[in-house]
């Protein structure tokens, strides 16, 4: 994509905007008076509390003066770590907390950190969802001759709060100054980078290399001397540069490149290149991908109307891509590869089967699909007669409208999950696929049956991949899907661990004879 005007794009991150909302979970102590304290009583605190602030103090701040129960401290403090923060940090983290027992394992989750401003940011990002139920003041509605395009609900938010943010995360002694006054240090620039994506030169970048740049230094107010921004100019920066996403899957499926789908067909780059564009418009089911315009961590495919098929997408297509699928009905899609994110809007009837999930899955207004995936975060919402097979290393969440949805440990593998996996840098010493959270204002809280049921033990069974892929796994990987070790109801506990013997001894008998391409 090759944007002319304006030179540098500025949008709110989707990490955070789209992923990382927990609607549902009241955030109403997330206003920019409490969080200044919060982060002033973190630089109290130390080396335990700044610039990374333990979790132990994070949990004694929250119970006290943000009266919030320990399960929604511990989900916020994990939700903030799985979208600011690599997938290999965690990793490696879950790994050596799932290596402790006992006193020492609560000491090392009492110690597991997170950068403390980007936490008050997520936690104020929350606030977005006020956007929903209140109406603003926009110019646009002020002047009704000077009508912009219509903008989506996260740089609205960016728009109406930004002096909020910046506030923030200003430093202590000039907060009680005005804007005008005040000056950013760039570790502070670099910490407001976490909500924001920046665009420029056909790539993306931090904020903070952007700013310091010559052609953009002027009108931040930069002072390289004492490597500072004027917190006013920087306001009015951003304000100039923000923009709408515009890698979002709706450009992709005006503006990608056609995909043909021949159904039972494997999806291979080769394919891809030769696709007629008159061809792939014979039917309505549309298949595009968008990485000819689409710098790295935004390329996309999309699929829409795929009804009564099975798509089989080939890992070098797949390969670090987001997937967003909507509209499908009746189909058996396979996506065996790792990609960055997984999207799926309204679908019916239908099977989706996942690689290793870098980021989210995110499945709103789906009923009766079932779900086999590996994934950082698994999230649904507005979801009914789901069956969802899952290995995650956070809690998954149901969010309000979600009904019926059937919980089960990971029920399959291919050749090459075990590559796929380490591409992602993916470990799952922690699984916690029996541990979903419900938002407390969903109506069905106090009855969380209603809302999602454990699969019993007898209706577990295993689900082959009835095709070859290219790879050396020939066995599962059960052994990096261990279960955690908490204290839980005796009845949930024994089914859990009754179900996770199931599948390991399912696992470990023999699969059905497998089709090769050719005989699809």
């Amino acid at each position: 994509m090759h944007v002319n005007s304006p030179r540098v794009l500025v949008w709110p991150n989707q990490s955070i905007f789209k992923h990382g909302i927990l609607s549902g979970f009241p955030a109403t102590f997330a206003t920019a008076d409490q969080l200044t304290k919060f982060l002033l009583y973190c630089r109290s605190k130390g080396k335990s509390g700044w610039p990374n602030v333990c979790f132990v103090i994070w949990e004694s701040y929250a119970q006290r003066y943000f009266e919030l129960p320990p399960d929604q401290i511990e989900l916020f403090f994990e939700a903030c770590r799985h979208v600011t923060m690599p997938l290999r940090d965690t990793s490696n983290w879950d790994n050596r907390l799932s290596a402790a027992s006992g006193e020492a394992k609560q000491r090392m989750k009492g110690k597991c950190s997170v950068n403390a401003i980007h936490l008050a940011l997520y936690l104020y990002s929350q606030n977005v969802t006020r956007m929903q139920t209140q109406k603003f003041s926009l110019r646009s509605e002020e002047f009704p001759e000077r009508k912009a395009k219509k903008k989506g609900i996260d740089v609205r938010f960016i728009e109406t709060f930004l002096t909020d943010i910046i506030k923030i995360i200003g430093e202590p002694e000039s907060k009680s100054l005005p804007l005008d006054k005040q000056n950013l240090s760039l570790a502070n620039i670099r910490s407001l980078g976490v909500i924001f994506t920046v665009y420029t030169d056909n790539q993306i970048r931090h904020l903070d290399e952007v700013l310091q740049q010559q052609t953009h230094a002027s009108f931040c107010g930069f002072n390289k001397l004492m490597q500072s921004f004027s917190a006013l100019q920087i306001r009015s920066w951003l304000l100039d540069h923000i923009h709408a996403n515009p890698f979002t899957s709706k450009r992709c499926l005006m503006y990608g490149k056609a995909v043909y789908t021949k159904p039972g067909k494997l999806i291979t780059r080769r394919s891809i290149d030769n696709t007629d564009v008159s061809t792939s418009t014979l039917t309505r089911c549309r298949v595009m991908i968008n990485d000819h315009e689409t710098p790295d961590g935004h390329r996309m495919v999309a699929m829409q109307y795929v009804c009564r098929q099975i798509l089989v997408l080939s890992p070098e297509v797949l390969l670090g891509h987001r997937v967003h699928v909507s509209h499908c009905n009746d189909a058996s899609l396979y996506f065996l590869s790792s990609v960055m994110s997984v999207t799926a809007k309204q679908c019916s009837r239908s099977t989706l089967v996942t690689g290793p999930v870098a980021g989210t899955i995110y499945l709103t207004g789906c009923v009766n699909v079932r779900l086999i995936t590996i994934a950082r975060r698994v999230i649904l919402r507005n979801c009914h007669g789901c069956k969802v097979y899952l290995a995650t290393p956070s809690r998954p969440l149901l969010l309000g409208g979600c009904t019926d949805i059937t919980l089960a440990p990971h029920n399959t593998f291919y050749s090459g999950l075990q590559g796929h996996m380490q591409y992602a840098s993916f470990s799952l010493a922690v699984n916690k696929w029996d541990s979903a959270a419900v938002p407390p204002l969903n109506s069905d809280y106090n009855d969380e049956k209603k809302v999602f049921q454990k699969m019993s033990p007898d209706q577990f069974h295993l689900f082959s991949i009835p095709f070859n892929t290219d790879g050396t796994t020939t066995v599962s990987l059960y052994s990096l899907l261990r279960t955690r070790k908490t204290h839980r109801d005796d009845h949930d506990h024994k089914q859990s661990i009754s179900l996770e013997k199931r599948s390991k001894a399912c696992y470990t008998s023999s699969y059905t004879p497998r089709c090769s391409k050719e005989e699809l």
